[in-house]
């Protein structure tokens, strides 16, 4: 199933400013995407949490992503096979432990 894309409303920064409550109600209720303009500039959105959230996961999914890319690529340019990159990761994680946790590190 496809989902379609939430209604997008663009207001004026004086309408949010006079009707915060009914247009939070709209945004929860009604699935939909507010654009406030002040100059008729678009300065900000305001969207559900649901959406907020699906935002924030794919944008840590992109980050994730982009990471692993110039890991591989620094990897590669440092001539490190997978095997010693995995032994590299895997010290570096216990060190960060050791800073985080050095009560519990051994």
């Amino acid at each position: 199933m496809v989902e379609r894309l939430p209604v997008q409303k663009v207001i004026p920064s004086t309408e949010m400013r006079n009707n915060l409550g009914k247009l939070l109600n709209q945004v929860h209720l009604n699935d939909q995407h507010l654009v406030v303009e002040k100059l008729g500039i678009p300065v900000a959105a305001i969207i559900s949490m649901k959406d907020y959230e699906q935002y924030r996961r794919m944008f840590a999914a992109h980050q994730l992503n982009a990471f692993g890319r110039r890991a591989g690529a620094e990897a590669d340019r440092k001539g490190l096979t997978e095997e010693q990159l995995r032994e590299e990761l895997e010290g570096t994680r216990k060190a960060v432990f050791r800073d985080v946790y050095p009560d519990l590190a051994q």
